[in-house]
């Protein structure tokens, strides 16, 4: 055998933990990127935020409640004076919760006493979706046995909104964490045992009785207010999806307006005081601590306003690539990542990152960014095919021509579709469906 050395040369890059980083913020839509700047603000000293709103929140999170919002720190909607009052919850006829919940149920899994006790447990429900009602009582007025109405609700809370059908706040949310999975016993123990001194804003005495920091107890907090505390609002998704554009797009004086829609989040800083507090005192160790979390809360804020940048770039690009179809005088052309990249020299990965999960809104509606792009090879647009504006008019139009006690499943559209010369998967009708808000077959059944 012959035994030797050998030397060989290789290049490689490995990305840093910042390189990383920055990539995952740029892929962030708005609202994952807000989560993940309330993550370092909670503990993070060196990093401010001006808006009170997120203050207000680890202060007193009762304001969550009042406001019934899954957005603490503000709201997604752009431009002050054009949204919605956020604070109006529009009321669910009772009629249509009850055909939501009841439309869950297997029929025949039910005796005739059980069914006929459904709607009466339902009209029971409060504004919340709370059940606070003794089953004792309710069995009196129902003239049937307690076992009986314990045996329905027990279904009846397992159901979609979940947390419906709860006794209290502390359950619904419990349920919600059990729901995702959740097996961090600290958070399932400050809402089965802390909910009202968090509703006071009492996080000091959670921090004592569960020996954490307050930056802890902050965290837990963001995870419950990413929770759902009135699970009947959930009856109006199924009616009406809204869409947060992360991009808005406005034509003013012949001249495009291209914004990240983020002045919901506040603003984010440097905190001046802790930075004085850093440059005077003498403690090592105190400046080291601080040293540490500035350097990551200017790398963090760096990386927002690349991110600012990266995509407002790419944005202007696709604008003037696909000028008819913003000005709705025709389809979206043909175009790549790789010609947006080379048009903006970067990267086709950083164009990749930049579009995903997010929506830009301009006059004549919200499209996803990814959807922008088209090839010529591509299911929306083959060799002279119909464009996916045709497709998704052809799919409107065979929908509002059904028969309305036999709508059409997507299945059903892929083969009427297929009858018109085009060829789609039912996964893309679906897709198609769900971003004209328009229902699935069961539902446009029984709501018409």
């Amino acid at each position: 055998m012959d035994f030797g050395n050998e030397l060989t040369l290789e290049q490689r890059q490995i990305l840093s933990q910042k390189q990383l980083q920055s990539l995952q913020i740029l892929a962030c839509n708005n609202q994952e990127l807000d989560d993940l700047l309330a993550n370092e603000y909670a503990e993070n000293p060196m990093l401010e935020h001006t808006g009170s709103q997120r203050d207000d929140f680890f202060t007193n999170i009762d304001t969550l409640y009042e406001t019934s919002s899954s957005f603490p720190q503000g709201t997604p909607y752009g431009e002050e004076e054009d949204e919605p009052r956020r604070n109006d919850i529009p009321s669910v006829p009772a009629d249509v919760l009850k055909k939501e919940i009841l439309m869950q149920l297997s029929r025949d899994r039910y005796s005739a006493e059980e069914w006929r006790l459904f709607p009466l447990l339902i009209d029971c429900l409060d504004d919340s979706g709370f059940f606070p009602w003794d089953t004792g009582e309710i069995a009196l007025l129902a003239r049937c046995s307690e076992s009986t109405i314990q045996r329905c609700l027990k279904d009846l809370k397992q159901l979609e909104p979940i947390g419906i059908f709860s006794k209290d706040l502390s359950e619904c949310l419990l349920r919600q964490l059990e729901h995702q999975g959740c097996e961090d016993p600290i958070l399932l123990t400050i809402v089965r045992e802390h909910l009202p001194d968090i509703l006071k804003g009492q996080i000091s005495n959670v921090s004592r009785s569960l020996h954490l920091s307050t930056a802890a107890v902050r965290k837990y907090l963001l995870q419950i207010g990413k929770l759902n505390p009135r699970p009947i609002m959930n009856a109006q998704e199924t009616q009406t999806e809204y869409i947060v554009p992360d991009i808005l797009v406005r034509r003013k004086n012949d001249e495009w307006e291209v914004s990240i829609n983020d002045k919901w989040m506040g603003r984010y800083q440097l905190n001046q005081y802790y930075i004085h507090m850093m440059k005077s005192s003498a403690d090592s160790e105190l400046n080291a601590y601080f040293r540490n979390h500035l350097e990551r809360a200017r790398f963090l804020l760096r990386c927002v306003e690349q991110r600012r940048t990266t995509i407002l770039n790419i944005t202007k690009e696709i604008i003037a690539r696909q000028q008819p179809y913003f000005l709705n005088q025709g389809g979206l052309t043909s175009m790549t990542m790789q010609q947006v990249a080379e048009a903006l020299q970067i990267h086709p990965s950083t164009v990749s990152r930049a579009i995903r999960g997010k929506y830009l809104q301009f006059q004549y509606g919200s499209v996803r960014m990814k959807d922008l792009f088209v090839t010529g090879g591509s299911e929306q647009k083959k060799a002279g095919g119909p464009s996916l504006d045709a497709v998704r008019e052809q799919i409107r139009d065979l929908i509002a021509e059904e028969d309305k006690t036999a709508p059409y499943s997507d299945l059903s559209l892929v083969a009427e579709l297929e009858k018109r010369g085009i060829h789609i998967s039912r996964r893309t009708i679906a897709k198609y469906r769900g971003e004209m808000g328009i229902p699935n077959s069961d539902q446009r059944r029984y709501f018409g």
